[in-house]
């Protein structure tokens, strides 16, 4: 790494940046979800076990290669493993960049329910249903709220690595355990709120005999802690040689996993304490991502003592959680254009401009937010399959010791294992499990490949991005050749930008 390379301010900068970075809408409004629907303390137990057996493994191999790499996500895997493989990184950071056009979108919802606390509306909302239904059935609005997320996200990294993302860590990530920590109180002090906050945590012993209990414990290890999307390996980038990897890959996910347990303590307790019914508990809990968080929570809202504080709370931590997950996909859509030699704020303005517009679809239009949800979940897990097999390639054990070298905890065999043999035996249950569900959804259209949420879609966008891939690697390396020309070492061309361009953004 060269002298001039910008690096976070400290350790603790990073920890905090990375699980910043992990901490995501998934942990507040998916994994309360899970865990009413499967068995309470039995999916934990499973949600435990992957995140050593799945997660951690992955983070560390994420931060190993950008760390050794110290490129974005497009140029990493031709330096770590060579030619042949290079298109991995441009497919890893295509299925980034999916999910982002749709995540900004999600991202301005939280805004705008967030600004509705702070104005005290949604204390006094007689229908939730139907304040979500104008907000979404109004084009305009939704796409108003996506401009705000990226944009400001886009101006977090425009003002710099230390300055901007990691200063934001520092002040958000407090706000968010403080607000949670709120929350979670208030709801387990309300009668009647011990009876879920009891289911929550005890074993529902049938539940661990269930095949879909595992598969969602996996699933929301997989898609929750962040591990195969990139952005640790684009925020190791900036990490110093000695900076302990095992010890800080393990302070990032078990914070992770912390904030999903504020969060089920906030909304299980919530639920079984203010539901007129058991029926209603049942309702609310299968009601999806959105109808928990902007419908049920909203609803219960009313009936919540302290309800303007609770609101504000509840959903500052949902907009803090979601906003700064934005940041950092922004800064790898950013470093990767930058590493094409394009001057930093010059590749903010092409990276903000290109997920406004990207993003714009899945605002105005709910079915297509689905199947882009659908479509880059299933491509991530992809992505967590080709960091797993980088590893093997250039060879598990050999990374165990270099990690070991700069780590105060030794990882062992255990994370040989998981690599080499449980991810990809994973990855396969996982995926096949999720792709045949899709044909129990659309039995008779299961291949058409324009349909929200079935097999044949799937096969046609990761198909396209797959013929992209090498198409980035091509322009790329036409970049690097005039490069070359112009007098310059390919070393000074793969570690830009300099110090002061990612400081100052500029």
């Amino acid at each position: 790494m060269k002298d001039n390379q910008v690096v976070w301010s400290s350790r603790i900068g990073f920890i905090l940046a990375a699980m910043s970075m992990a901490v995501g809408t998934g942990n507040i409004w998916r994994f309360p979800r899970m865990v009413a629907e499967h068995g309470g303390g039995s999916f934990l137990i499973g949600w435990a076990l992957f995140l050593f057996l799945w997660s951690l493994p992955l983070v560390m191999v994420e931060i190993f290669i950008g760390r050794r790499s110290r490129m974005g996500t497009v140029g990493s895997f031709r330096q770590f493993i060579g030619e042949k493989l290079a298109w991995f990184g441009p497919f890893v950071t295509l299925v980034l960049i999916g999910i982002t056009f749709y995540y900004s979108v999600v991202v301005g919802w939280t805004f705008k329910y967030l600004f509705l606390a702070l104005k005290g509306s949604l204390s006094s909302v007689s229908n939730p249903t139907e304040l979500w239904d104008s907000f979404v059935g109004n084009p305009l609005e939704p796409v108003m709220y996506h401009f705000l997320a990226i944009g400001v996200s886009g101006l977090v990294v425009y003002i710099g690595i230390t300055k901007g993302i990691e200063r934001m860590a520092k002040i958000f990530l407090p706000l968010l355990f403080l607000m949670l920590i709120f929350t979670a109180i208030r709801s387990i002090t309300l009668p009647g709120a011990m009876e879920g906050l009891s289911y929550m945590f005890t074993p529902q012993w049938e539940y661990l005999g269930k095949a879909s209990t595992w598969i969602q414990a996996l699933s929301q290890s997989a898609w929750s802690v962040g591990a195969g999307w990139g952005l640790y390996a684009t925020y190791a980038i900036y990490t110093k040689k000695r900076d302990d990897i095992a010890q800080n890959s393990l302070t990032a996910g078990l914070g992770n996993n912390a904030v999903e347990l504020l969060a089920g303590m906030t909304i299980i307790p919530a639920i079984f304490a203010l539901a007129p019914s058991q029926e209603y508990i049942s309702q609310a809990t299968s009601s999806g991502n959105v109808g928990i968080t902007f419908i049920y929570m909203v609803e219960l809202l009313n009936v919540m003592p302290q309800k303007y504080l609770f609101g504000v709370a509840f959903f500052g931590a949902l907009a803090f959680a979601a906003f700064t997950s934005l940041v950092a996909m922004v800064e790898l859509v950013t470093r990767n254009i930058s590493d094409h030699g394009i001057k930093r704020n010059k590749a903010i303005a092409i990276t903000t401009i290109l997920i406004f517009i990207g993003g714009i679809p899945s605002a105005i239009n709910m079915s297509f937010f689905n199947n882009q949800d659908w479509v880059w979940g299933i491509g991530l897990l992809f992505s967590c399959f080709l960091y797993a097999f980088a590893a093997i390639k250039y060879g598990v054990a050999k990374m165990k010791d270099e990690i070991n070298e700069v780590s105060f905890i030794k990882i062992n065999n255990w994370w040989v294992y998981s690599i080499k043999y449980c991810i990809p035996v994973l990855f396969v249950i996982l995926t096949s499990w999720w792709l045949y569900q899709a044909t129990i959804w659309y039995p008779d259209t299961w291949w058409k490949p324009f349909e929200e949420a079935n097999v044949g879609t799937v096969v046609l966008q990761l198909g396209i991005i797959c013929l992209i891939a090498p198409l980035i690697l091509r322009f790329k390396q036409r970049i690097r050749s005039s490069v070359k020309e112009e007098g310059l070492a390919d070393s000074e061309f793969v570690n830009t930008p300099k110090t002061r361009d990612v400081k100052e953004g500029m």
